[in-house]
């Protein structure tokens, strides 16, 4: 199918979504009466009709090939299926242990589409046990996860796409809820987790480990854990294959849209010219900035328990990668959709409902749009001469704004509002 035609049926698709939610926020009552009357037969319904019909319909009725990042997935689950070793007999920019395990669905059948099927149950069991942790304190925690199911970034990026970035909430998830279950000395389980899902998924994970740092109450207990767990790790890839293990780092050199950088580079280059080639630096310092602002506030909000800001910390942490590192796109926003949907938005308020469609919308139309007018560098403010790059240059600021406007909303959720009610 032409890639014009694709791009044409996902915005129809995110228009009949978009509606959907509207309808479903439209009936606040009932969801809270299903929440407590049949909240599992309404959740396997969402997820029959909202990802197991649209997979079959996509893979296997209209036969398309899975697009995106799945087909190089797919490589490296045959090349772990067929006994190789990461990093030395295949590329892979995830953890060591990532392409064995997407490698699972591939022995049940060796096709790339079982992989999006992976990524659709994955993303479902994680959505799952978001709906367990907060529907003990929200009554509106069914219809949030419907909500989720019809929200076009998620239906696009997973169900088509079979991207993996939401495996970071769900890290961080099994990570708050083992502070909730152990309320002190959780420095070794969670050191253990942490350790654990810097092996299984990818390095950028380790963003969020300074501000964690902060607010657990033994770090050095913690950091002891991990290292347990991560030396020998090191050690043995070492032994195997050298400095290759470091791989996954060289992905960050790519400059990428739409983030901060690319959105302010325009103006940039009339003072100096920026070096794609040579880029480390620009990484470099978006990295202090989305270290420094979790950190900070960390910092400001370390009379709290852990289990009362981490999924806070964890927003500011992913939000902030996608507003100041160069590499970072748009299909990024999958690590913290849902946490923010649950954590952040409030579904009362018609301000946070158009900012919520709006992220999703920009973040569907705005990679296709950058990739089909063959992702330009926007090197001058000249080149907005060009209709089609104002336009796209438009979408990349509005979906920086939507970034900052998460980031301020989560510091006022971490920090501000307990200091009111404290006041």
């Amino acid at each position: 199918m032409p890639v014009l035609t694709v791009f044409y049926i996902k915005l129809i698709v995110n228009l009949i979504l978009t509606f959907g939610i509207i309808w479903t926020i439209s009936r606040s009552d009932l969801f809270s009466k299903w929440q407590l009357e049949k909240d599992k037969l309404i959740f396997t319904l969402a997820f029959i009709l909202l990802r197991l019909i649209p997979w079959i319909g996509i893979f296997l009725v209209l036969n398309e090939d899975p697009r995106g990042d799945i087909p190089f997935f797919f490589y490296k689950a045959e090349a772990a299926k067929k006994g190789g070793f990461v990093y030395r007999d295949f590329w892979s920019y995830h953890a060591p242990l990532y392409a064995y395990i997407i490698s699972l669905p591939v022995w049940i059948w060796h096709n790339s589409r079982a992989i999006v099927l992976f990524m659709v149950f994955m993303e479902t069991g994680i959505l799952w046990l978001t709906y367990q942790t907060y529907k003990v304190k929200s009554a509106k925690a069914l219809q949030l996860a419907v909500i989720y199911l019809m929200l076009p970034a998620a239906f696009m990026y997973i169900l088509v796409d079979g991207q993996e970035e939401v495996w970071f909430w769900g890290a961080a998830l099994l990570i708050w809820r083992y502070t909730i279950k152990k309320t002190e000395n959780y420095e070794v389980g969670i050191g253990l987790l942490y350790a654990l899902t810097l092996l299984t998924i990818k390095v950028t994970f380790i963003f969020l480990l300074p501000a964690m740092l902060v607010v657990v109450k033994r770090p050095v207990k913690m950091l002891l854990t991990m290292a347990a767990i991560g030396i020998p790790a090191i050690g043995f890839l070492y032994w195997q294959i050298g400095d290759l293990f470091l791989m996954p780092i060289q992905h960050t050199e790519q400059l990428m849209t739409p983030n901060l950088f690319s959105i302010s580079r325009p103006w940039v280059e009339l003072i100096f010219h920026i070096n794609e080639k040579k880029s480390t630096m620009i990484n470099w310092i978006g990295l202090l900035f989305t270290v420094f602002v979790p950190v900070y506030m960390a910092y400001k909000a370390r009379h709290r328990h852990i289990n009362e800001i981490l999924p806070g910390i964890f927003i500011a942490c992913f939000v902030c990668m996608m507003i100041f590192q160069a590499s970072a796109m748009g299909a990024y926003v999958i690590a913290y959709l849902m946490a923010v949907l649950f954590e952040i938005i409030d579904i009362r308020k018609t301000r946070h409902v158009i900012i919520l469609l709006a992220l999703n919308w920009l973040t569907v139309v705005q990679p296709f749009i950058w990739v089909y007018i063959k992702q330009p560098a926007y090197l001058s403010p000249a080149m907005f001469a060009n209709g089609s790059f104002l336009f796209e240059y438009v979408l990349q600021i509005l979906n920086v704004a939507c970034f900052f406007w998460i980031l301020r909303e989560t510091y006022r959720k971490v920090v501000i509002t307990p200091n009111l009610a404290a006041a």
